[in-house]
């Protein structure tokens, strides 16, 4: 993500913020960027004897220092003061880098503030996307609203005339909401605020040039960058019961693990896909498994579907030494693909729909999706690992039933259960939840009303999370 925030410093009479977004997994999404970057500043009525705005976005094209963040792996910020703007753009930013650099920007002392807040983001909703969760109009009034922000500034004297801060934001979803909120808070943090004012500015050549160098900052990167290789040799063998979940933005990913066996649930929204640094020590994911299709679940499978794709295309190529072609090809063998093809459920606005984008790649890789539906009741599982005085993998699917619900349009609850030949060992159980109703869009069916699972695979309740192991 971008931003540009001022140091606290009054000799900078101008401030400006710019949020410009996180990985991008496709350059449809860089367009509708730098689209909503130019109508941000465009909209920015500062006055030119103040800023000259078009020569200043010039010098920071050509004397910008960029800093790579030591906390945040992936964030950039490009920083710049002037005479006359003090300009710093954060790129890929976790969702509190963001929240503290609004907390600068509301209180720096410069008279005319600018904040852009455009990124990838939901089309139902416009959450923006960040590179560890979801950034909505909820938490951007959480920041306004912030007692730390209104104490510090009610110790400050007052200005003769408030600060102006120009905020343009997604105008669909929930952010079109967002202006009655807004105006009630210009008493309490001592500003005038304006919310997605019409564009005021011509387009012009230091615009112009800004939003190139921006393009190619967030220039898409390969699939080797995105999931680059792994550093050492060798392959990861996971013999006991293990459950990692994985942060991916607005959604996570999750990897269970048992003797060898392995199942991948869900990508996350990160197109840097957050479960990689683990799989890519593997040589096999024997399975994988896909509750539902959207913008919050498929990115992250989606990238490992392309590297998979460029890694057939390189082996092709040729060129380049044998070390180094080894290195970037190794990457897990997929087995089975448990996925209720359907569209997305979520989808970024502008965005490729993840769920056509992931069927069209496996096509490609010769692997047919298998669905899934729980059957009739009791539920049979479905047996993916099984050895002789080791132990065996059931999966149990809860939902969607087969009976009156169309299983392309149904998301997925699964139940992993575990029974280890050992019997002093102890069976554990994870589940797998489908996308919680409230987020399903209209018409999309809900939970079941009941279920009913087998004895042999009850056991304790699952806690908060939807996982529990026993």
């Amino acid at each position: 993500m971008a931003a540009v925030t001022g140091s606290g410093l009054a000799a900078a009479p101008s401030s400006l913020l710019l949020v410009v977004g996180s990985e991008f997994g496709s350059p449809g999404l860089l367009t509708y960027v730098l689209e909503e970057l130019e109508r941000g500043i465009r909209s920015w009525d500062v006055d030119p004897g103040i800023c000259n705005l078009d020569e200043q976005l010039k010098v920071f094209v050509s004397r910008h220092s960029a800093t790579f963040s030591s906390i945040v792996k992936g964030q950039r910020s490009l920083h710049h003061r002037g005479d006359s703007l003090e300009t710093l753009v954060l790129l890929n930013p976790s969702d509190k880098s963001l929240c503290d650099e609004l907390r600068n920007l509301l209180l720096d002392p410069a008279s005319h503030k600018l904040l852009v807040l455009a990124g990838p983001c939901l089309e139902e909703t416009g959450e923006l996307l960040l590179q560890t969760g979801g950034f909505s109009p909820h938490h951007f009034l959480q920041v306004l609203k912030d007692r730390e922000i209104r104490d510090i500034l009610a110790t400050t004297p007052s200005p003769a005339q408030p600060p102006i801060l120009t905020i343009t934001c997604p105008t669909f979803g929930d952010w079109a909401q967002l202006a009655p909120a807004v105006s009630g808070l210009q008493g309490a943090l001592r500003l005038q605020l304006r919310l997605n004012p019409p564009a005021q500015l011509p387009n012009s050549e230091g615009l112009c040039e800004f939003l190139e160098y921006v393009a190619e900052s967030l220039e898409p990167p390969s699939p080797f960058e995105l999931l680059e290789p792994p550093t050492s040799g060798g392959f990861l063998r996971l013999g006991r019961p293990c459950c990692y979940i994985f942060p991916g933005g607005l959604g996570d990913a999750a990897f269970f693990a048992v003797n060898g066996f392995t199942v991948l649930v869900n990508g996350g929204s990160n197109p840097k896909s957050s479960f990689w640094k683990l799989v890519r020590h593997l040589d096999r994911v024997d399975a994988v498994l896909v509750t539902h299709p959207g913008a919050d679940s498929l990115p992250g499978l989606n990238s490992l579907l392309r590297r998979k794709l460029a890694e057939r295309s390189e082996v092709a190529a040729g060129g380049g030494s044998w070390d180094d072609r080894l290195r970037r090809l190794i990457s897990p063998n997929l087995g089975v693909v448990f996925f209720n093809a359907c569209e997305a459920a979520s989808r970024l606005a502008r965005g490729e729909d993840e769920a056509e984008l992931a069927l069209s790649l496996l096509a490609q890789l010769g692997i047919t999706p298998l669905p899934l539906s729980r059957g009739p009741v009791p539920a049979k599982p479905t047996v993916l690992f099984e050895k002789m005085g080791v132990g065996r993998l059931d999966m149990y699917v809860l939902h969607p039933p087969s009976a009156g619900t169309e299983r392309t349009l149904a998301s997925v609850c699964a139940l992993l259960v575990w029974h280890p030949a050992g019997p002093g060992e102890k069976v554990v159980r994870v589940l797998f939840p489908w996308l919680h109703p409230a987020r399903l869009p209209p018409g999309r069916p809900g939970p079941p009303a009941a279920l009913e699972v087998p004895a042999r695979a009850r056991g304790d309740a699952p806690g908060p999370g939807g996982a529990a192991a026993s």
